[in-house]
Parts: C-alpha cells; sequence; structure tokens
C-alpha cells in the first residue's frame, strides 16, 4: 500500500516537473517569437527620376509577429490612385529578393517580388510573387498593406514562410511609374540594382 502511495507521489511530481517545463520551453518560445530585429536601411535621393513614385527610403526588419515588415517611403503623397493608370500598365512598388545563397543580384532576377499596388483609386493591395523563368509572376501570398497619415510612408508585411524560409536573403526595392514601361521610368532603390542582406534567423 505504501508502494503504491510513494509511485502515485513520484508520479505526480513527474507530471508537475513537466509542465514546469513545458511551460518554461513556452515562455522561451514565446519571447524568441516576440524579438524584433534591427532594421535594415537603405536611402536615395529625392528628385532623381520624375513621376509621383519617387523612392527616397526602405527599411527591412523582422517583427514582433515574425512576419517581415518593409517600410517604403517616397518624396511625394502617394495614394492608391496614383499608381493607376490611364493606359499602359499600371504603377508599383516592389520588394526585390534573392533567397538563394549563391544568387548574384547584379546578374540574375529575384526569385521573389512583394509588391504595393492598386485595387481600386481607394484600396491598395499587397502580395507575394515567385519568379520562374520567362514566365508572370506567381502570386504566392497575400501582404498587409498601410498607408500612413502624410501619404508618404507604407508599410507592407508578409510572411518568411512565402519566401520559402531561407537563412538570408539579399533585397532592393524597385518603383514603376504608372503608364510608362522605358528603363527611365523605373526608380531602384539602392541605385544601379544592387542589393542589400538580411538575416531572416
Amino acid at each position: 500500500m505504501r508502494a503504491g502511495f510513494l509511485r502515485s507521489r513520484c508520479r505526480a511530481r513527474l507530471l508537475s516537473a513537466i509542465a514546469v517545463a513545458g511551460a518554461t520551453v513556452a515562455v522561451v518560445a514565446c519571447a524568441a517569437f516576440a524579438a524584433t530585429s534591427k532594421p535594415i536601411v537603405l536611402s536615395d535621393p529625392s528628385g532623381d527620376v520624375s513621376g509621383p513614385l519617387d523612392l527616397v527610403r526602405v527599411s527591412l526588419q523582422r517583427a514582433s509577429d515574425g512576419r517581415l515588415r518593409a517600410a517604403v517611403s517616397f518624396a511625394a503623397k502617394i495614394t492608391p490612385k496614383t499608381l493607376l493608370a490611364s493606359s499602359g500598365p499600371p504603377g508599383s512598388a516592389c520588394l526585390r529578393i534573392w533567397t538563394a545563397a549563391n544568387a548574384d543580384p547584379a546578374a540574375t532576377r529575384p526569385d521573389r517580388l512583394v509588391c504595393i499596388t492598386a485595387r481600386s483609386e481607394d484600396e491598395l493591395r499587397g502580395g507575394v510573387y515567385e519568379v520562374t523563368g520567362p514566365d508572370l509572376p506567381k502570386r504566392l501570398a497575400d501582404a498587409s498593406v498601410r498607408r500612413n497619415a502624410s501619404g508618404r510612408n507604407v508599410v507592407i508585411r508578409f510572411t518568411q514562410s512565402a519566401l520559402g524560409s531561407p537563412r538570408r536573403i539579399r533585397f532592393g526595392v524597385e518603383a514603376t511609374q504608372p503608364g510608362c514601361e522605358r528603363p527611365s521610368c523605373i526608380d531602384t532603390l539602392p541605385d544601379g540594382g544592387a542589393a542589400k542582406g538580411f538575416r531572416l534567423r
């Protein structure tokens, strides 16, 4: 009888220890999940392109919810209507992302695009796209988009899994003026199509 009592007490202590250990792991996991990363910031002088989509700054970081957060700033106020074109292709602002460890941004196209476009005159739209070969980009996931009160800064958030969860990426930004397909209508940051490294995990 006493042996049974002792076994019962040992089992209770074991379950209690497991519960405490589980809670500790959960706390550590939550703390890691909530940790934000230091933003990587790229800047560009204003006035180097004509048109409303003149890039001046972009920052990229891991947000507290685990998603990636990119803040794209323009020299002047933009609205969803700014991105629409009366003729020709619409305007857009896209993060150009290379996920492969051996990718050469100077010689290859990015394999992911995270783009801000317009759904209508009143609503912006965000999306993550996969670029493969000569085909049109394939939409992989939605991305949330929010414009600040000044209208010059747009924040886009997207999941790391939409990028295939690489350990490290390289990125740049590209803004294309609405209704124009000439190279002079495209503003890149950094200039010349360069890219900046960013560690995901």
